[in-house]
C-alpha cells in the first residue's frame, strides 16, 4: 500500500486536482494499491488520515510500506515540512519519500533533514515504480536516475535526473481515483471549472525561469486528440464546462494550434492558457478565429518588461514591440490577454520599474482588456547562468527549517522576496501602481469585491490613473478592504485568481 500525498498548498476554495500525485498513482503496477491523501481538501486533519491508512493496513498482507510528498516551493513547502516530521516521528518504519519542484532544485537540505529518506528529483513516474524496487531489495539505489539519498558513509548521492518522457508516453490520469465534483468549482471561464496539463516543459530559454531549472529547453506536448479525449471524459461524466491549462508553453506553432482547436471546439468548453507572445504573432487569422471558437477565452503571457534591454538580458527572446502588438491582436480576435511583468532588475531596479509601469499604461491603452500579474524578481538556480549575473545559490538556506521561514517563503512566491537590489520604496511604487490600474479597471477574475465598491474604487482611482499619480492610495486601499468579500488571496494562480497579490 501506498500513501501519496498532496501538502497543503492553498486554501480550500482554489484547490484543483492533484496531478502531480496522480499521475504517479497511473504509473504504478496494476497488483499495487495506493490512496491519495490531499491537504487541500477542506476540514481534512492530513496527519490524522495519513496515520489511520497506516494503522488499518498494520499486520495485513499489505501494509503501508512507503509515504510519499509531492513539494513544491512556497506555501505547500510551509506545510509539507511539519507534516513531514509529524509523520516520521509516528512512524519511523515507513520510509518517505520526496518529489516535485523544490527538491529538484535544493536537494541537499531535503537530503540532509533526517526526516526524508528518499527524493526524487525531475520526472517521477518512473524513478517511482524503480524505488519501490528498491524498498524490495531488488535494485541497488545507486542505480535509479534521479533517485537521491544519504549513503551509509553519511555523504549525499544526487543522481542525475532521468531522460523524461512526454504525456503520450504515460497512462491517462486516474480521475476515479479522486472525488471529481470537490475540483470543479466556479470562475469567470464558467461554472465547473477544472484543470488539465497537456504538455511538460518549455523548449525556451528565459534564464529567470525555474521550468527551465528542472526540465532544460525541453517540451513534450500530448497528441491534441488524446488530449480532447480526456477533457470530454470530464465534461461528459462529470460537467465540467470550462478549463485552466497548466502547460507552460501551450502552443508550439501555427499547426499545432490549428489541430488543437479544431479538437477542443466539439466540446464547446471555455479555456486559459498560457503562451509565448512570438507564437502567438506566427498565428494566421484563420488560426486565431478556430481558437475563438474553440473556445479560447483568455491568453496569458510572460511579458516580462517593457525594456528591450532588460528583455536581452533575460533571454526573453522578444521584443517590447512585439508584446505591443499581441495586445493588438488579442483585441482584434475578442480574447483577453494576461500579461506577466517581473520587476527589481539586479542591477538597475528604479529604471526598469519607472519604464515597465509607463509600458504597462501603454498596453491599456491598445487592449484595454488586458490584464496584468505583477512579480518581483528572485533568482532561481538555472543551468546556465542567471538573469542579471546573480548566484542564487549564495546564501539560501541550508535547511528546510530556514527554507519555510516568512522571508523565504516570500522569496519562493516572488511577493516580497528580501533582495538587496529592491527596497520597500521600489516595491509599494509597484504595488500602489497595481492598485490604482485594478481598482480603474476591474479584473474579470474578481468575484470577490461588491458591485458598491467597484464603483467607488474606479471613480477614486480614475483622477490617479489619469495623472499617473499612484503613490499612496490610503483610501483606495481602505474602499477595497471594506468592499471585499474575502481578502485578497495571493495563492490563487491564473484564473483562480480574484485579483493577483494586490496589497
Amino acid at each position: 500500500m501506498i500513501v501519496l500525498v498532496n501538502p497543503r498548498a492553498t486554501r480550500p476554495q482554489n484547490r484543483r486536482f492533484p496531478l502531480s500525485v496522480m499521475a504517479i498513482g497511473a504509473a504504478l503496477p496494476a497488483t499495487e494499491e495506493w490512496e491519495i491523501v490531499d491537504g487541500n481538501l477542506p476540514g481534512l486533519d492530513v496527519e490524522q488520515r495519513i496515520s489511520s491508512v497506516v494503522d488499518a493496513r498494520a499486520g495485513t498482507s499489505d501494509p503501508v510500506r512507503a509515504i510519499a510528498l509531492t513539494v513544491m516551493p512556497g506555501p505547500q513547502l510551509a506545510n509539507a515540512v511539519p507534516l513531514t516530521k509529524a509523520l516520521k516521528s509516528r512512524h519511523a518504519q515507513i520510509p518517505i519519500v520526496w518529489g516535485g519542484n523544490f527538491g529538484s532544485l535544493y536537494p541537499e537540505p531535503v537530503i540532509d533533514s533526517g526526516y526524508v529518506d528518499w527524493l526524487i528529483r525531475g520526472q517521477g513516474e518512473q524513478t517511482f515504480v524503480e524505488l519501490l524496487q528498491v524498498l524490495d531489495g531488488r535494485l541497488d539505489p545507486a542505480a535509479v536516475p534521479g533517485l537521491c539519498f544519504r549513503k551509509a558513509d553519511g555523504s549525499r548521492h544526487i543522481a542525475a535526473e532521468r531522460h523524461w518522457v512526454g504525456p503520450d508516453e504515460l497512462p491517462a490520469p486516474p480521475y476515479h481515483k479522486i472525488n471529481i465534483g470537490e475540483y470543479l468549482h466556479p470562475t469567470f471561464l464558467g461554472r465547473r471549472s477544472g484543470v488539465y496539463n497537456a504538455s511538460i516543459g518549455c523548449p525556451y530559454a528565459c534564464n529567470f525561469c525555474g521550468v527551465i531549472s528542472v526540465f532544460g529547453r525541453r517540451e513534450k506536448v500530448q497528441d491534441p486528440a488524446r488530449t480532447a479525449g480526456h477533457l470530454a471524459l470530464l465534461s461528459r461524466n462529470y460537467g465540467m464546462d470550462s478549463v485552466h491549462f497548466y502547460d507552460n508553453n501551450f502552443f508550439l506553432n501555427d499547426a499545432q494550434a490549428r489541430e488543437i482547436a479544431d479538437s477542443l471546439a466539439p466540446l464547446g468548453l471555455r479555456w486559459w492558457c498560457e503562451a509565448r507572445v512570438d507564437a502567438l504573432l506566427r498565428f494566421s487569422g484563420d488560426t486565431w478565429r478556430r481558437l475563438k471558437r474553440a473556445g479560447l477565452t483568455m491568453v496569458f503571457c510572460g511579458a516580462e518588461s517593457g525594456s528591450n534591454e532588460v528583455l536581452r538580458k533575460m533571454s526573453k527572446g522578444i521584443t517590447a514591440e512585439q508584446i505591443l502588438e499581441a495586445a493588438a491582436r488579442t483585441r482584434e480576435h475578442g480574447i483577453i490577454p494576461e500579461f506577466s511583468f517581473v520587476f527589481g532588475d539586479p542591477d538597475e531596479p528604479e529604471l526598469q520599474i519607472d519604464q515597465t509601469l509607463a509600458f504597462i499604461r501603454k498596453l491599456k491603452r491598445i487592449n484595454p482588456a488586458m490584464e496584468l500579474i505583477s512579480y518581483f524578481y528572485t533568482p532561481t538556480p538555472q543551468r546556465r547562468g542567471t538573469y542579471g549575473d546573480v548566484d542564487p545559490r549564495q546564501g539560501t538556506p541550508a535547511t528546510l527549517e530556514e527554507w519555510t521561514q516568512p522571508e523565504w517563503i516570500g522569496w519562493m512566491t516572488h511577493e516580497d522576496p528580501d533582495v538587496p537590489w529592491l527596497d520597500g520604496r521600489l516595491k509599494s511604487r509597484v504595488r500602489d501602481f497595481e492598485l490604482v490600474l485594478k481598482s480603474r479597471f476591474p479584473s474579470v477574475h474578481d468575484r470577490e469585491t461588491n458591485g458598491i465598491g467597484k464603483l467607488a474604487g474606479r471613480w477614486l482611482a480614475d483622477m490617479r490613473w489619469r495623472s499617473g499619480r499612484y503613490s499612496n492610495p490610503a483610501l483606495l486601499r481602505q474602499v477595497r478592504s471594506w468592499a471585499r468579500r474575502r481578502p485578497d488571496d495571493p495563492q490563487a494562480y491564473g484564473h483562480l485568481r480574484a485579483e493577483a497579490a494586490m496589497r
